[in-house]
């Protein structure tokens, strides 16, 4: 059992994240059609949240069960603003994640990635659906910046999660895993709670947010809490839940069904599907009826893919879509390698492709989240057209123009090919849905 549990954690290290600011500002020209960004300009906030007294893997009580301790999480969050947008947007700063091969002084201890949102600026008019983002294990909400930033300028809040990992892992590593695994939901849970009460109120920056319209996205082993928040049930059997003590399945067992107002899910390589250490059962997974978007590389060998998370998107319930990028692993949502940290193998493989191009994978993955979310969250039922490909295979689409000639325009011609995608730049991808 302590084999598998430190190969899960071998496979499910990463840190940092960037793009400089001057890239950042250019559109894409490959981007599909909403792969772009939004006309609003972005604000953002940074706070903590507290969620009380809860049970702390890190410590073990010597009865079967874990000591109780405050359990305060970094908050950060994006939204539709009111402009005009300062030209020199704002820096994101965080430590970097210490590698165990990297030499001290071989990086800075500092990370800084720039951004376009504007600090403090006043929310825009209106009510906004809320996308909670989850992150992966000895991950940071700041990681995801490019992708929240997209999206707060297309209309919604999103609050991304600091769940903790990197402080758990100065006690031990086997033990922040742990505390990952029984937190991860209900982090997500306790989070959407305490939002939707703040919404209710109507102060400040939540008399901007829609409590009754939320998204939930999770990457790796957020992606592993985002399906039982969603409403799928752990596996009380698993390996994975025996190498605790009987208190983390206790907890774990408390699964209640998700709130009324989770509207959409999107799973970015979740984890917990494959084996030794599967998590959850075909009929634990039936109960998740939340429409889903999964998003995957299926060369993934950290949460694995055939076995792994093409199981968990085959077995769930509800509506289901399923992104895959070939010959991708793990890294399909996190922003690119800060430039600083670039230089370094051990930091690139924790967060760049091998194959693919991050600032690709990212206008395709907002692409698609766009659509979805429209869809889901705002009403739009038109925007389910760029979900409807008419072949599995973006490479198979037929486009109306001989190789040659102008195919610039992305949307016209017969629904052959998958809509909003250049021709000749329709390539490595794949799209399934289930009802």
């Amino acid at each position: 059992m302590i084999r598998h549990l430190m190969l899960a954690l071998a496979l499910l290290a990463g840190p940092a994240a960037a793009q400089p600011l001057a890239e950042a500002q250019q559109p894409l020209g490959d981007a599909p059609a909403l792969g772009g960004r939004g006309s609003h300009v972005v604000g953002v906030v940074e706070e903590t949240i507290d969620l009380g007294p809860r049970p702390d893997a890190t410590r073990p009580d010597g009865k079967g069960g874990f000591a109780l301790a405050n359990r305060r999480l970094g908050l950060v969050i994006w939204y539709p603003a009111q402009g005009p947008a300062s030209a020199a947007g704002t820096l994101y700063r965080y430590p970097t994640t210490p590698v165990e091969t990297v030499p001290a002084g071989a990086v800075p201890a500092e990370v800084a990635v720039p951004g376009q949102a504007v600090r403090g600026a006043s929310a825009a008019a209106g009510r906004w659906p809320l996308v909670l983002l989850s992150h992966g294990f000895a991950n940071r909400a700041l990681m995801f910046s490019d992708l929240a930033e997209h999206l707060a300028s297309k209309g919604y809040v999103v609050a991304a999660i600091d769940h903790g990992d990197l402080a758990d892992l100065a006690v031990s590593r086997p033990l922040a895993f742990l505390n990952n695994v029984v937190h991860r939901a209900a982090d997500q849970r306790l989070v959407m709670a305490e939002l939707t009460r703040r919404a209710t109120s109507g102060a400040g920056l939540w008399a901007h947010v829609d409590a009754a319209r939320i998204a939930l996205a999770g990457y790796s082993m957020g992606g592993f809490g985002a399906l039982a928040t969603a409403g799928a049930s752990y596996d009380s059997a698993s390996p994975l839940f025996a190498q605790g003590p009987p208190g983390a399945a206790t907890l774990l067992a408390q699964t209640p069904p998700p709130p009324p107002a989770l509207k959409a899910l999107i799973a970015f390589a979740p984890w917990g599907g494959s084996q030794p250490l599967r998590a959850f059962t075909p009929a634990g997974l039936s109960r998740m009826a939340v429409p889903a978007l999964f998003i995957a590389g299926d060369a993934d060998d950290v949460a694995g893919y055939d076995g792994g998370i093409r199981y968990l998107f085959e077995q769930a319930g509800g509506p289901r879509t399923l992104l895959t990028y070939e010959n991708a692993r793990h890294n399909v949502a996190t922003n690119a390698t800060p430039a600083m940290l670039a230089h370094r193998f051990e930091y690139r493989e924790r967060q760049d492709e091998p194959v693919w191009r991050k600032d690709r994978i990212l206008a395709i993955n907002v692409h698609f989240i766009t659509a979805f979310l429209d869809w889901r969250l705002k009403g739009d039922a038109a925007a389910a057209r760029w979900l409807a490909v008419p072949t599995p295979r973006a490479v198979d689409g037929q486009w109306p123009l001989a190789q040659g000639e102008n195919a610039g325009d992305r949307t016209d011609g017969p629904a052959q090919h998958w809509p909003g995608f250049q021709r000749r730049w329709a390539m490595g991808l794949r799209l399934e849905t289930r009802p």
